[in-house]
């Protein structure tokens, strides 16, 4: 379709970060309407945010991405908020696949433009290896990327943010052009489309026509919304409401994922959560399930523990297994204890492998905290942390090293992934399957700096951490800090020894005092 203006004029004032040098030059655009949606009237009717408060609402993890399908080869894929809307575009990034099959796009052969960068996104980031995108927060916001070639993919995989503020996606529009030119709108996320789509879905599952009219007025909207929740939540407690994940990505459509701070969920609306994270969960045993999209409504523990109950209760009734509540989501009790003898493994694989590269590898964070407070792993995390020592005394000059670092680690056969725009990352041994989370410890004399609360990065004594020790866990000998005890009353305070499982949660909770 063709805009008002040129291409140029709409780029006037954009930001323009191409990629390293053997990028593709920038070519001349054809001219285009830079923020074409689906049709989107049925959103604007007085009932639909009572009806559908969240519409529009996708996750961020292999269990809840958003799946849009392509037809032919694309050149340019563009994401934008309305012309007339102050947002963000604000996304943890995107996968394309043909056949199943990802298809890999590396950053040197992409040029990326956007209409602002929010100081808060990663600088050379590869958006198709989670590298995080987000604009300012203005009007009409968009982000777009050119490939050097055109790319043959059948599927578009977008990722959200992993927390509450996911909800900034929730007017998203995909668009993508071909080699051939003229860009075409595949998907808005709040169009009427995906309204009747998530109607007809009600009407198959309660069997009963739920139309339109239920829209029309905003009583009309509440009362089909308490109708329809008490309804779900009664076939819930039967079985599965449905295997299909854009089935039950829809359905989050229907729960608030943002209250007022008086207000809370309604049982039916707890009951419907918790059904569809146990339902991510059996599609995706190994997943940590989407439960901090709910973070502005999940505000103390109380409501926490609320989900936990509904969670374990759906499993129950759909054939799942019961699961703990973490600070990243639902996994399995114990997952660490039940793989205690693995995790060991990787960890010494993990040890001898960095040790050859000059890193020696200690235990850290809630690792380190199991191991000397209760000689084992703790029963509510997920995952293992490890330390190595970098001869880096800021972020600028440990970036350079850690990709090297992370390339070399590669070379030697390990799954190498970096799961946010922080200076951690995951390695996975080959012969075991676990992963390590690798954290970098930045040396610089009497003061080395690492991530702390809520991974914000501090510096702290070296006295603490260097030289590593040696530490007996589990039957194996493995590096520790220095100062165990006092590396844990650093990172966790003076009553580190008492059991806290919401200590340092993500985000703040009315009834704790962290």
């Amino acid at each position: 379709m063709t805009g008002k203006r040129s291409i140029g004029e709409a780029l006037r004032s954009v930001l323009r970060r191409p990629g390293p040098e053997t990028a593709p030059e920038t070519a001349p655009v054809e001219p285009v309407n830079l923020h074409v949606r689906e049709r989107v009237r049925l959103r604007r009717l007085p009932g639909r945010e009572a009806l559908l408060p969240s519409l529009g609402w996708f996750g961020g993890i292999a269990a809840a991405y958003l799946s849009v399908p392509l037809a032919g080869p694309i050149s340019v894929l563009r994401v934008h908020v309305p012309a007339k809307f102050e947002g963000q575009v604000d996304l943890r990034g995107f996968e394309l696949y043909a056949g199943g099959v990802l298809i890999p796009v590396a950053a040197a052969d992409q040029v990326v433009e956007q209409s602002s960068a929010a100081p808060s996104q990663p600088q050379d980031a590869n958006v198709f290896e989670y590298g995080s995108l987000r604009t300012k927060k203005e009007t009409g916001a968009w982000w777009s990327v050119r490939l050097a070639e055109p790319v043959e993919a059948d599927e578009l995989r977008v990722y959200n943010r992993r927390d509450g503020w996911g909800l900034r996606s929730r007017r998203l529009t995909i668009a993508v052009r071909g080699p051939e030119g003229g860009f075409h709108t595949v998907y808005s996320v709040d169009s009427d489309h995906v309204i009747t789509r998530t109607l007809a879905l009600l009407s198959r599952l309660l069997g009963r026509e739920i139309g339109v009219e239920v829209l029309e007025s905003e009583e009309a909207g509440r009362t089909a919304h308490a109708a329809v929740l008490a309804e779900l939540a009664g076939l819930a407690r039967k079985g599965l409401l449905t295997a299909d994940a854009e089935e039950q990505r829809l359905l989050v459509g229907l729960i608030p994922t943002q209250l007022p701070a008086a207000e809370s969920l309604t049982p039916d609306e707890w009951a419907l959560a918790g059904h569809l994270l146990a339902a991510e969960r059996l599609r995706f045993p190994l997943t940590a399930t989407s439960m901090p999209t709910y973070q502005l409504v999940l505000r103390s523990t109380v409501e926490l523990r609320r989900l936990e109950v509904e969670v374990n209760r759906a499993a129950e009734a759909i054939g799942g297994q019961p699961a703990g509540l973490t600070r990243h989501g639902f996994r399995d009790h114990g997952v660490l204890r039940k793989k205690s003898a693995g995790y060991v493994e990787t960890m010494q694989h993990a040890t001898t492998l960095l040790a050859e590269l000059g890193k020696p590898a200690m235990m850290a964070y809630g690792t380190l905290l199991g191991a000397v407070r209760e000689g084992d792993f703790l029963a509510h995390d997920d995952d293992v942390d490890m330390l190595i020592p970098l001869e880096a005394a800021t972020r600028a000059e440990a970036e350079p090293i850690l990709a090297k670092l992370r390339a070399t680690i590669a070379e030697r056969g390990w799954k190498v992934s970096r799961p946010n725009n922080q200076l951690n990352f995951h390695i996975t041994d080959p012969s075991t399957g676990l992963h390590i989370d690798l954290f970098p410890l930045l040396v610089a004399g009497e003061k080395v700096t690492l991530h702390m609360e809520k991974m914000k990065l501090r510096p702290i004594a070296t006295s603490l951490v260097l030289p590593a020790a040696e530490l007996s866990f589990k039957g194996a000998t493995l590096l520790a800090p220095a100062d165990p005890e006092g590396f844990l009353a650093e990172r966790y305070g003076p009553t580190w020894a008492t059991p806290d499982p919401f200590y340092d949660w993500p985000w703040k909770l009315s009834d704790t005092e962290d």
